[in-house]
């Protein structure tokens, strides 16, 4: 995850580097531009192409994808066109930085000898001046006049409503900064309804569906950071109206139609992490979640939002008990439960959690192979930093067995760093590994250790090399002969390799090309 892998020390010196490049007041409005982006959400999709380059997006009034170079700026790029400062990248930059240190004593850092610098901050005391039904029908009157202008026959219709509709919405917000927050987040989410209902015309074709998807996937990170946003604020008793109508909202998202149902639940636990710490109790939610378990077409979203709300509570034996329940898939949905565990340290808790996971893989066969691999991934990250953190190797090699044949490349590994050779020689056997592909090191490793493990491996080497019958395989079955005549002699059982040629020599005596490529290799009068 990129949070894992970020470095302070690289995030101080791009700060040092920037600066040194922001003049005032030059850059002045650059500054103030990126630091409102980053506050209200507006950079997603953020990740490392390489130890020292992040790529992200930036919403503003269109998307922009740019890049930032930690240790050279000029080698970062922004389709912006400006460099080698911009708002976006002072926006991606301060995204970055609040995982590492306070982004506002950094900029007070930055602007404490630059007196004409105001950093606008609005109060987030006072009463909100609207509701969210007008903020709905302000919405609603926004989008008659947008559909005036865009097709929805279009599978690109997504791409509009994401990246020109959303951001239209934006410029009448609420000043004050908590509602200026909740109104941004209600913007989100009723563009986020517009994706649900319009995704059913795009299901025909699987290049339509993926894109619309993908669309909507990307927009669920704008909501996610719309709820970091409220989170990080105190919330004043008088926005608990907002909050409850905030509540009404999400849950009829939960239910809108059948399309997109892992992003819908996306939001809702994404949302109601956000009303939980700005005080709204569970208890209302339960009430209206319970009876629809009755009806089998809401039974799935119910589970799992009900499974959250008790996480929420930190009932987590009830969350397993929904979990349980549920006929369908659902180790996508523990691994938001597990980050949230993962990103607050609360490693008794994940602890509890690891062996539902376990039993939770199993459904993997059913996703697609791109959910599979990244879900893949994501689990034995979360797990290898929960092993390394807390010393409890309980369950990583359990789940590394549990997810063969996906894992293997990581089991691989994970043997050989706890010295397991035996074992992972056994692995590779049941892969069917070419010993040409596997990493020299390794052997070479396993030799100086007990080389009698690696004679299995180079005898089904020869088999498989002589079922394939060309002189080329035959070439490649003498080599292994070899190191098996090298082996055997050092180990002092020269007289078992000598039975076993003669043995081989009998299965094989009509396959002339063979018996000449042993005669070249020298291994008949030994």
């Amino acid at each position: 995850m990129l949070q894992a892998n970020l470095s302070k020390a690289a995030l101080e010196e791009t700060a040092r580097q920037l600066q040194r490049e922001i003049a005032f007041p030059l850059h002045e409005a650059d500054l103030k531009k990126g630091l409102k982006l980053y506050r209200e959400g507006f950079v997603y999709n953020a990740h490392l192409l390489d130890s020292q380059t992040v790529h992200a997006h930036v919403l503003d009034e269109k998307v922009h994808q740019l890049t930032l170079h930690f240790t050279d700026l000029s080698q970062g790029r922004c389709e912006c066109g400006a460099a080698p400062i911009c708002s976006h990248r002072l926006a991606l930059f301060f995204y970055l930085y609040a995982n590492v240190g306070p982004v506002g004593e950094l900029v007070r850092t930055w602007t404490q000898r630059q007196p004409s610098i105001k950093l606008a901050k609005a109060s987030q005391s006072g009463k909100p001046s609207g509701s969210s039904s007008s903020w709905r029908e302000q919405f609603e009157q926004a989008y008659h006049r947008f559909l005036t202008h865009y097709r929805m026959i279009d599978y690109w219709f997504a791409h509009h409503l994401c990246d020109r509709f959303f951001p239209s919405l934006l410029d009448k917000a609420p000043d004050l900064s908590v509602e200026k927050q909740l109104y941004h987040l209600h913007a989100a989410l009723f563009t986020f309804e517009q994706l649900i209902e319009y995704s059913e015309r795009f299901q025909r074709y699987s290049y339509h569906r993926s894109y619309w998807e993908a669309a909507a996937s990307d927009f669920v990170s704008v909501i996610h950071n719309k709820c970091a946003s409220l989170a990080s604020m105190s919330i004043p008793a008088a926005y608990s109206t907002l909050l409850k109508e905030t509540q009404e909202y999400v849950h009829s998202l939960l239910f809108t139609g059948p399309n997109l149902p892992d992003l819908r639940i996306r939001v809702y636990q994404t949302v109601w992490n956000m009303l939980v710490q700005g005080g709204l109790s569970t208890e209302h939610e339960q009430e209206k979640l319970q009876p629809k378990l009755e009806h089998p077409s809401l039974k799935k979203e119910s589970l799992i939002a009900l499974a959250h709300l008790a996480f929420l509570r930190r009932h987590d034996g009830e969350a397993f008990a929904f979990l349980k329940q549920s006929d369908m898939p659902v180790v996508s949905y523990l691994l938001f439960w597990l980050r949230e565990l993962s990103h607050t340290r609360q490693w008794t808790r994940m602890k509890a959690w690891w062996p539902l996971c376990l039993d939770a893989v199993a459904s993997l066969e059913t996703i697609s192979h791109h959910n599979r691999t990244q879900i893949i991934r994501e689990v034995l990250h979360l797990l290898e930093h929960y092993t390394e953190t807390t010393g409890d190797g309980t369950y990583y090699e359990r789940m590394l067995q549990k997810l063969l044949p996906y894992s293997a490349y990581d089991y691989s590994h994970f043997l050989m760093a706890s010295g397991q050779y035996k074992k992972w020689v056994d692995l590779h056997l049941i892969a069917h590994m070419e010993i040409e592909d596997i990493h020299r090191s390794f052997l070479a490793e396993i030799e100086k250790s007990d080389r009698s493990l690696l004679l299995p491996l180079y005898h089904h080497g020869v088999q498989k090399m002589i079922q394939m019958k060309n002189r080329q395989a035959y070439k490649r079955a003498v080599k292994y002969l070899k190191k098996l005549r090298s082996y055997y002699r050092s180990l002092g059982k020269y007289h078992i390799w000598l039975e076993y040629r003669e043995r081989l020599l009998a299965e094989t005596k009509r396959m002339r090309a063979f018996y000449e490529e042993m005669q070249k290799g020298k291994l008949l009068n030994d």
